[in-house]
C-alpha cells in the first residue's frame, strides 16, 4: 500500500467530468511505471463508472464526503474537487499518507497542491506548483496535434462542446443563435451526463446539413483537430483546445467565473462572452461571424493557443507523485 497511488475524484450531471478526466490522465502519466498499484475512490454516476471501466482503471464507490478513506487507499492519494476536504487530508496525513490537491486550495497541509491553470493567482508557496506547465493534456490530444497550424476555410468548422453534463443547457442556446447563421459547419458533442430537453431533440429531428450531433464521445481528439473554432465553457476542455490549436468562445456557467474568463481572454486564446445569464443570442451568432470573417483574428489566436502550454503537465505531476511515494 504504502508505493501506491489512490485517485479520490467525483463527477456526474451536476459537476461535470472534468475531475475524473484529469485523474484518468494522471493516471495514465503514472503507468509507464509498470507495477504502480493504483486505484479510483469515486461517487455513484453512470458516466463516472462507464469512464473508469472504459479505461479498464479499477474504482471502488466512496463519497468525497467520507472522513474514513484511510483503509481504502495507498501511499499517496490524489483528491481532484471543489469541495473543502481539509478535514480528510488532516485525517489521511494523520494515518501515514501523503496528500496531493489538485486544483483545491482546502487547508488540512496537503504535501503538495497543483493548480492546473495559466491565470492562478492564489497563495504562492513550495507546496504550490502552478501555472500553464501543469496544464493536464491527455495523450490522445498529443497524438492528434497537427505540427502545422490549421488553415482558415469557409465554411468555417464550429465545434460546440459545454462538457459531459451542460447543467445549465448552454448548448441549446448556442445551437438557437447558430442555427441561421450562414457559412459555417456546426458538430455538436452530447456529454454523456446530458439532460435532455424537448429543444434539443427537436434540433436533432430536423436535421440540417450544416449541423452533426455526435454523442458521448470518448476521444474529442479528432473532433477538435478538425475545428476552427469552438464554443465551450470554463475547464479543462478551454486548455485541450487551445493546445490543438483551436480558439474558443467561452461562456461561463458561473458568475464566479468572470475573473478566469477575463483572464484567459487576456491570454488571446479565446473570446469571452461572460456568465450565461448575461448572454444574448446576437452575441452568440456575432462571436461566429468574426471568426468567420477574420482570418488575421484567428490565426493570432491560433498561434497563441498553440503555443500556451508544451502538453507535458500530466508527466510533471506524475514525478511529483513518484517524488512523495520515494520519500514514504
Amino acid at each position: 500500500m504504502q508505493n501506491g497511488v489512490t485517485f479520490w475524484t467525483e463527477g456526474g450531471s451536476s459537476i461535470g467530468m472534468g475531475h475524473v478526466m484529469r485523474c484518468i490522465n494522471i493516471a495514465h502519466a503514472l503507468e509507464t511505471d509498470s507495477g504502480m498499484p493504483m486505484h479510483f475512490l469515486v461517487n455513484n454516476e453512470r458516466p463516472v463508472i462507464d469512464r473508469l471501466n472504459d479505461e479498464s482503471l479499477f474504482h471502488i464507490v466512496y463519497p468525497m464526503t467520507g472522513r474514513h478513506a484511510d483503509r481504502l487507499t495507498n501511499g499517496v492519494v490524489v483528491i481532484d474537487t471543489k469541495r473543502d476536504v481539509s478535514a480528510q487530508v488532516r485525517a489521511l496525513r494523520e494515518e501515514g499518507r501523503k496528500v496531493v490537491l489538485i486544483d483545491n486550495s482546502s487547508t488540512g497541509e496537503a504535501d503538495a497542491i497543483v493548480m492546473p491553470s495559466p491565470v492562478y493567482k492564489g497563495q504562492e508557496s513550495a507546496k504550490v506548483h502552478y501555472g500553464r506547465h501543469y496544464l493536464i493534456i491527455g495523450e490522445n490530444f498529443r497524438r492528434e496535434r497537427s505540427p502545422k497550424p490549421a488553415r482558415h476555410a469557409a465554411p468555417l468548422k464550429v465545434l460546440v462542446t459545454m462538457g459531459g453534463s451542460d447543467p445549465f443547457s448552454l448548448t441549446e442556446n448556442v445551437l438557437k443563435s447558430l442555427w441561421n447563421t450562414e457559412g459555417i459547419e456546426v458538430t455538436t458533442v452530447v456529454g454523456p451526463a446530458f439532460k435532455m430537453t424537448e429543444t434539443m431533440e427537436e434540433f436533432m429531428k430536423m436535421g440540417n446539413g450544416k449541423f452533426k450531433f455526435v454523442f458521448n464521445v470518448k476521444n474529442m481528439a479528432p473532433l477538435m483537430r478538425d475545428a476552427h473554432i469552438a464554443f465551450t465553457a470554463v475547464g479543462t476542455t478551454v486548455y485541450e483546445l487551445a493546445y490543438m490549436g483551436v480558439p474558443s468562445v467561452l461562456i461561463g456557467n458561473y458568475e464566479s467565473d468572470a475573473e478566469d474568463l477575463a483572464s484567459l481572454e487576456g491570454l488571446g486564446i479565446c473570446k469571452s462572452l461572460g456568465f450565461y445569464r448575461d448572454v444574448v443570442s446576437s452575441k452568440i451568432t456575432e462571436a461566429a461571424e468574426l471568426f468567420r470573417d477574420d482570418a488575421a483574428l484567428w490565426r493570432g489566436m491560433v498561434m497563441n493557443a498553440r503555443g500556451l502550454t508544451d502538453g507535458d503537465g500530466a508527466s510533471r505531476i506524475a514525478s511529483l507523485i513518484n517524488s512523495l511515494i520515494q520519500q514514504n
